[in-house]
């Protein structure tokens, strides 16, 4: 690749026939890079406002608010000949999903692959970049109007440096994986199950803070909230704090009013709110008081004591002498969430590994001596 992108290796497509040929020609490749634009400020779901796609030598802004049928471009994210390489790939799969009915299957995200071969966690893609190739990218575009037309040269410069540089990183990242390939592979792996789907709008309440400090009947009503947000939010295509907040949701569970100045008392009280919202809020809030106690939810385990601080370190210690020793990121190994509900399982009785870890070869480097460091941890 040339270090210097040059603007005559950026081709703009907004044409069909443009994209079915280049699609073709994509579909001979081992590899593809792929980034891209979107806008989600007053939405539910992003709006997708520009894909960059690059071979490491040619980049192309394919403009997918002027081209109908995007179903070429769609067959090629699940070309299984193709890997699509990525940088942070969360929420591309997430609008790439929402606008094109697919999830790109196989990947690589560079960020996750990185962390591997000790570049750090979560490592932005120009850090990356000077990191691994010596270049210094300018980020200032981040924030733009990706709905915009016509984009602005500095936009389709950024769009375009977003991808160019990252077959070349991916490159040099493949060449220093080598055994550590499969794991950044069932990552991945793991990562495309959970992007394929919206999620369960039912649990959804189990976000939401201080939830576990609901009893049972509080937490039920908090459950059907939160569920019925999540309908409201994805039908109407809002944000969900633009239907109701969490935080009125949690009061609204604690309290349970009966009218509308009862729902006021609990933040909800902005007269279109109320218009739009309020007798569905009170009728779930009468539908659960009236609910037989057999259909109440468990209320959600209580947080680790604070001693268990204690074991929190000593997991972590494992953790941090492992990626010392291999030479990789410690957070890549465990997050702290896993490392808690290793504790909270041994206060249960017996410490368990975290169920996403099973098979995996996370349970391979880390099962015996997590596990074997824990007592039996009493919460009394």
């Amino acid at each position: 690749m040339t270090d210097i992108l040059q603007k005559e290796r950026i081709e703009w497509v907004d044409s069909e026939a443009r994209l079915a040929e280049l699609c073709d020609q994509w579909s001979q490749l081992d590899h593809l890079a792929v980034d891209t634009e979107f806008i989600r400020t007053d939405t539910f779901y992003p709006i997708l406002g520009l894909l960059q796609v690059s071979d490491g030598e040619q980049c192309w802004l394919v403009d997918p608010l002027a081209i109908e049928d995007m179903l070429p471009f769609a067959e090629l994210l699940v070309d299984r000949r193709v890997v699509k390489i990525f940088h942070a790939c969360s929420e591309d799969l997430e609008v790439l999903r929402h606008s094109m009915g697919v999830v790109p299957k196989p990947i690589i995200d560079t960020q996750v692959a990185a962390a591997f071969v000790g570049y750090g966690f979560s490592l932005g893609y120009a850090a990356l970049v000077g990191d691994v190739l010596d270049i210094q990218l300018d980020k200032h575009e981040t924030r733009s109007d990706w709905l915009q037309r016509p984009l602005t040269e500095a936009q389709c410069r950024y769009g375009a440096e977003d991808v160019y540089y990252l077959v070349e990183v991916y490159r040099r990242l493949l060449a220093q994986l080598q055994q550590r390939l499969p794991w950044v592979q069932s990552d991945m792996a793991e990562l495309l199950t959970k992007a394929g789907s919206e999620g369960d709008n039912g649990e959804y309440y189990r976000r939401i803070k201080g939830a576990w400090q609901l009893n049972a009947q509080q937490l039920t009503l908090l459950q059907a909230l939160a569920e019925w947000r999540e309908d409201m939010a994805r039908e109407q295509n809002r944000p969900r704090n633009r239907v109701v907040s969490d935080k009125q949701l949690l009061e609204v569970a604690r309290r349970q009013p009966k009218d509308m100045a009862g729902l006021a008392a609990c933040g909800v009280k902005h007269p279109g709110s109320q218009r739009r919202y309020g007798d569905a809020i009170l009728l779930l809030v009468d539908d659960i008081s009236t609910l037989d106690r057999q259909y109440w939810l468990k209320p959600l385990p209580q947080p680790l004591p604070r001693e268990a601080g204690v074991w929190v370190k000593q997991l972590r210690a494992i953790q941090n002498e492992l990626a010392e020793e291999l030479q990789l990121a410690p957070e890549i190994l465990a997050r702290k969430a896993d490392l808690e509900a290793i504790i909270a399982s041994a206060y249960k009785g017996a410490a368990q590994l975290p169920e996403h870890w099973l098979g995996s070869w996370r349970e391979e480097l880390l099962a015996e001596k997590m596990l074997s460091a824990l007592p039996q941890l009493s919460l009394s």
